[in-house]
């Protein structure tokens, strides 16, 4: 459910953004959470299920992936107001990473 939450509202956002006629803070808006919540997702599953190398492998690609998001969320400046408070997309990405990783359970990591 999570997870779910976390995408519609990133989605919602990004897209509103576009709609609002910015439309690269707007992608960016969308790829970087995106891939932040995919690199501790995929950090969690490597290093649940998976061999050593598989486990620095994993490492290596999540941070490789958060930076690529946080830098493009970074460079084109998007932020987001949810329910009233204003956020970074810096901090939007945290959120992502969090949710990615807590959501993450060994069924996901092995299917």
């Amino acid at each position: 459910m999570l997870i779910a939450i976390y995408m519609v509202l990133t989605l919602l956002m990004g897209g509103g953004v576009v709609l609002g006629g910015a439309t690269y803070a707007g992608l960016a808006g969308i790829v970087g959470p995106m891939l932040c919540f995919f690199a501790a997702s995929g950090l969690k599953g490597s290093l649940m299920v998976g061999t050593p190398t598989q486990k620095f492998g994993g490492l290596g690609a999540a941070l490789v992936f958060a930076a690529v998001g946080l830098g493009i969320v970074y460079h084109s400046g998007y932020g987001v107001v949810l329910f009233g408070y204003e956020l970074s997309g810096i901090a939007w990405c945290l959120v992502g990473f969090v949710a990615g990783w807590i959501s993450t359970t060994r069924r996901h990591a092995t299917a």
